[in-house]
């Protein structure tokens, strides 16, 4: 058994792919497996990930119809035969020496998660994040304590959670666990809770930032607007309120609030800054979210006053859960983004 299985879904990123995998095979830490999932990439990024297998023994590759991310890196984690797992994009790139760090904490410690942070890339210039979490190791009495307060989402309503995917190295023989699939957006926000749900032990590595993010890749999935996004936010928050929604061991309500808070932020802000929808098409696409009944129900439990976001962000969660001040939400939206 290698030690460690990394998970790369591919598509669309022929003019990164060769550094990423480049960054991944030059680790200073050797006992790995590749898995290139090529997803129905329409370029030359197959060919790309067949040419590295054919050099390198460590390299798996598997070619599949386009069928979304999540559905890629299930792919790649049904077939892991690491005793450790981890996830990178494929237009991201890495620290050589990443996987060498990460396992020597994993060897000392023996902890289920091991993360450590980025550095995001946005093309003029870079900036390390950090989460606003203690380093060092915590156990799982310590993980219930300190971190599920914020297991789902940060108090201020803001992405990504305590949690990031492709920052973390992860044991393959915990509770199975597997994406969403069919959802484009914020899949591994749902993932890394689960992991951390079912972790016995967890390690952070703070300020040590390994991971190189591209923020600059506007092909991506999170620059795209898409008119159906939102039915992918109901479809996530679905899975959300199965897994958290009955826990015996936390209270997660107020937490799921905010999840489904934190999806009405970015889909409507996504169709006010659409550059292909008129302000009518806009105006009944957020008349329509704002209407549905699980957000009036959220609306309702939501304590508005208490949210830690600033006061304009408040003023505009006032005008949401009131839909008849739609013109006023409108009028914000054209204002700040002259739309």
């Amino acid at each position: 058994m290698v030690k460690l299985s990394i998970i790369v879904p591919v598509y669309k990123t022929e003019q990164y792919l060769t550094r990423c995998v480049e960054s991944i095979l030059g680790q200073t830490f050797s006992d790995i497996e590749l898995i290139l999932i090529d997803d129905g990439s329409p370029d030359r990024c197959g060919e790309i990930c067949d040419t590295f297998a054919k050099k390198d023994s460590r390299v798996k590759v598997i070619h599949k119809n386009n069928a979304g991310v999540a559905a890629a890196r299930n792919d790649g984690l049904r077939i892991a035969n690491g005793k450790y797992v981890t996830v990178v994009d494929s237009d991201d790139y890495l620290d050589q020496n990443m996987y060498q760090n990460i396992l020597e904490i994993v060897q000392k410690y023996d902890s289920d998660v091991v993360m450590c942070d980025c550095i995001k890339e946005y093309g003029d210039h870079t900036e390390i994040y950090t989460h606003n979490i203690r380093e060092g190791y915590y156990n799982r009495e310590q993980i219930e304590k300190e971190y599920f307060p914020n297991l789902l989402i940060m108090p201020n309503v803001e992405y990504p959670p305590t949690i990031s995917n492709w920052v973390c190295v992860f044991k393959n023989n915990k509770k199975p666990l597997h994406y969403v699939e069919g959802v484009r957006y914020s899949e591994d926000l749902l993932f890394g809770a689960e992991m951390m749900y079912h972790a016995d032990s967890f390690y952070y590595m703070k300020g040590q930032a390994y991971y190189m993010y591209n923020c600059s890749n506007q092909s991506s999935v999170t620059h795209t607007f898409t008119s159906d996004k939102w039915d992918d936010y109901k479809a996530l928050y679905a899975r959300f309120q199965e897994e958290f929604g009955r826990s015996e061991i936390y209270d997660f309500r107020d937490q799921l609030d905010k999840v489904l808070l934190f999806f009405i932020y970015n889909a409507i802000g996504d169709i006010f800054c659409s550059s292909v929808l008129t302000i009518g098409e806009k105006k009944r696409m957020v008349n329509k979210i704002l209407y549905e009944d699980s957000v009036r129900n959220m609306f309702k439990q939501l304590k508005i006053g208490k949210l830690c976001v600033p006061k304009k962000q408040k003023l505009l969660t006032f005008c949401y859960s009131h839909p008849v001040l739609l013109p006023l939400i409108s009028f914000y939206f054209e204002k700040r983004y002259r739309v």
